[in-house]
């Protein structure tokens, strides 16, 4: 056995927020659990349910608005909530790590790996030598999977991928060799290649170097794969808790249920299908020869190799096509070219009507300043088509209730709105300009299970309903099996693979696409 006790116990946790208004909203409700050490530990719940707040409590990462009512959080047998700011900030880093789900938001962008990484080691009073420093930062590089350390020592972070980026975030908790690892969705952002690879380094770390880690997480495949046991939380208290096997074959609630079968993406429940164009369709969307690259630049006034090259696809009107790749091979790239984000270096992109886009974040796609109104309208300013005011109105009200929302949203602002009702506005936002092709890039992976199949499901009813194309870009093979009819398979900035979804997944032809499905099949 590898536990040895509790590193940390969580007993009795109360934290409210003020949100303004002079009552201030209980947010943990008598929250209590345990982390054994050695132990990897799936904190799982629908978006709301406390697990990140519960995670920064843990971190001593809360904002001023948040007070801890009462409770105590032991780690290694002392109390965190007795400790002051100052001895909080000292034991984040020297016992607890944390690696966030956006590492591009948690690296400088104006420092190098290896600067960002030295400011890690710069709280510790044990290394000051300069060269032990970049020795042991270049040991961790190679520890996490890098096999050339010191080119990545000295590159940027835009010059990563985002598993590059993501290892980079793990060497950087590992470095302080910290009792406990905690890992907010850590791979969501990933391809199912790269997932897996990171979720390997973590179990290794776990096993090797004796680190506990409390894993978040909305994927509970992985969980059910990568964790010891499993605490299911809903409204700030847990409702679960158990053996990774027991929670997700014998769940004991029906909340528990729920969230296992919104994960497994029931197409029969749902009432999800592929999307198909008839015989006679017409072209909404051709792509020829598109090539594309980033622009020269100020100092060596050359331009970049192609990020994308030799680009040819086309999609028929009420056809739902999915894109997938590991990361780095140019999907988002292709995106933005398309949706002229990025000029093409060669190759056509045209449309019989204007393109719109779903991305994965909606909190960056939405203004916090502006009600979901303001919001419509000036989708409606943007496509061209402004409507009278008397007729604003039924227009918004219709294309909310296409997205499963309500005309009493329409008065409201993104931070009042979940993130599954956030991506639904961001998609009405879409239709009320009436495109040709709605392009979703990763709408679904920053969403708990029961969010992502309501999205899934509003996205097909639209594609069927209104006959509005789709190309879905997505590292979730089993919304692909659901929805798209037509698969693109993207390596190296080129399109390897396309065709009918059902035969490229059944037999695939291409050690990229083979490599996407042997990682699906370990649910990562």
């Amino acid at each position: 056995m590898r536990y040895k006790g509790n590193i940390l116990e969580v007993t009795g946790l109360n934290l409210s927020i003020s949100n303004g208004s002079g009552v201030p909203a209980r947010i943990l409700k008598d929250l209590s659990f345990n982390i054994r050490s050695g132990e990897i530990l799936g904190l799982i719940g629908n978006s709301g349910s406390g697990k990140t707040i519960t995670s920064l409590t843990i971190a001593g990462l809360l904002s001023e608005v948040a007070t801890v009512d009462s409770g105590e959080i032991l780690l290694d047998g002392e109390d965190l909530l007795k400790k002051t700011p100052q001895e909080r900030r000292r034991l984040l880093g020297e016992k607890i790590g944390i690696i966030f789900q956006d590492p591009s938001s948690a690296l400088d962008p104006l420092q190098t790996v290896g600067s960002n990484l030295n400011e890690v080691l710069s709280i510790r009073s044990d290394v000051v030598n300069k060269e032990e420093r970049r020795e042991r930062i270049l040991n961790m590089l190679k520890t996490v999977g890098f096999d050339d350390p010191d080119e990545i020592y000295g590159r940027y972070p835009h010059r990563l991928s985002g598993g590059q980026r993501q290892r980079v975030l793990i060497a950087g908790a590992a470095l302080m060799n910290p009792a406990l690892l905690i890992a907010d969705e850590p791979t969501s952002s990933l391809d199912t290649v790269t997932a897996m690879s990171i979720m390997q380094l973590l179990h290794e770390m776990c096993q090797e170097m004796g680190i506990s880690i409390l894993f978040i997480s909305h994927n509970l495949d992985a969980v059910h794969d990568f964790c010891d046991r499993v605490v299911v939380m809903k409204e700030g208290t847990v409702i679960d808790s158990d053996t990774s096997w027991d929670i997700m074959g014998q769940p004991k609630s029906s909340y528990t249920a729920e969230l296992l079968t919104n994960s497994r993406l029931d197409t029969r429940t749902l009432g999800i299908k592929p999307g198909f164009a008839s015989e006679d369709a017409e072209t909404v969307l051709t792509v020829s020869g598109l090539s594309a690259s980033y622009g020269k630049g100020r100092i060596l006034r050359k331009r970049t190799p192609p990020i994308i090259s030799g680009i040819d696809m086309e999609i028929k009107e009420g056809e739902c096509v999915g894109l997938i790749g590991s990361s780095g091979c140019g999907k988002t790239t292709l995106v933005k070219t398309l949706l002229g984000l990025i000029p093409a270096s060669s190759g056509t992109v045209s449309s019989s009507r204007k393109l719109a886009a779903v991305f994965q974040d909606p909190v960056s796609s939405l203004n916090p300043a502006h009600s979901i109104r303001w919001h419509l309208k000036e989708a409606l300013r943007c496509s061209g088509k402004p409507l009278r005011k008397e007729e604003e109105l039924p227009a918004f009200k219709k294309v909310l209730n296409d997205v499963g929302l309500d005309e009493i949203h329409l008065s409201r602002f993104p931070h009042q709105l979940s993130g599954g009702q956030r991506q639904k506005v961001s998609i009405a936002m879409c239709l009320i300009a009436e495109p040709s092709v709605i392009i979703a890039d990763e709408p679904f992976s920053a969403l708990d299970s029961s969010s992502q199949a309501s999205i899934i499901k509003t996205l097909s009813d639209i594609n069927h309903e209104r006959g509005t194309a789709m190309l879905i870009v997505t590292h979730n093979l089993r919304v692909v099996r659901a929805m798209c009819s037509k698969l693109i398979v993207m390596d190296s900035g080129r399109i390897v693979e396309s065709g009918l979804t059902e035969t490229i997944l059944n037999d695939p032809k291409t050690e990229a696409t083979r490599a996407l499905i042997e990682a699906d099949l370990y649910g990562v």
